[in-house]
């Protein structure tokens, strides 16, 4: 009995211990890599990244579990403004869901690449083609990912 429950509280102990790290690394802020450039446009500025509750900047529908959401403007003809939000694998919010969350709206496209969701805004001119050959240089620039959609 007492081999027996000395072998038990060591598994319990080691349970524990990877409990406790397993939620610590979960609770750290994912950092996200922002490519400088995408196709002719650079970054004009740092990002400005934040937890999505301390966020300054609106939120999209299916984007509430983001771990992390970043915002951005690329200088180029015309600009380029992205949101970037790192959304959870799996379960529940995932970028996927973000995607399938989306309306089209003027001036603005959305795409998704493995966990991540993006919105990119662009002045009047841009027309969706201009848009469209940004976010295809984005996406290449993330880290690759089995799937990935822009509409």
């Amino acid at each position: 009995m007492n081999i027996w429950w000395k072998r038990v509280s060591h598994v319990l102990l080691l349970g524990a211990a990877f409990a406790v790290f397993s939620e610590q690394r979960s609770c750290a802020t994912p950092s996200l890599a922002l490519p400088p450039t995408a196709a002719r446009w650079n970054m004009a500025s740092p990002a400005h990244c934040a937890k999505p509750d301390r966020g300054d900047f609106g939120r999209w529908r299916g984007t509430a579990g983001a771990r992390q959401v970043c915002r951005v403007d690329y200088a180029g003809s015309p600009g380029m403004t992205l949101t970037l939000y790192d959304m959870p694998e799996w379960p529940g919010a995932t970028a996927f869901d973000a995607m399938q969350r989306w309306d089209r709206q003027p001036g603005k496209m959305a795409f998704y690449k493995g966990r991540y969701f993006g919105v990119v805004e662009s002045s009047p001119e841009a027309d969706t083609e201009t848009v469209s050959r940004f976010i295809i240089a984005l996406e290449a620039a993330l880290p690759p990912a089995p799937v990935e959609f822009h509409r």
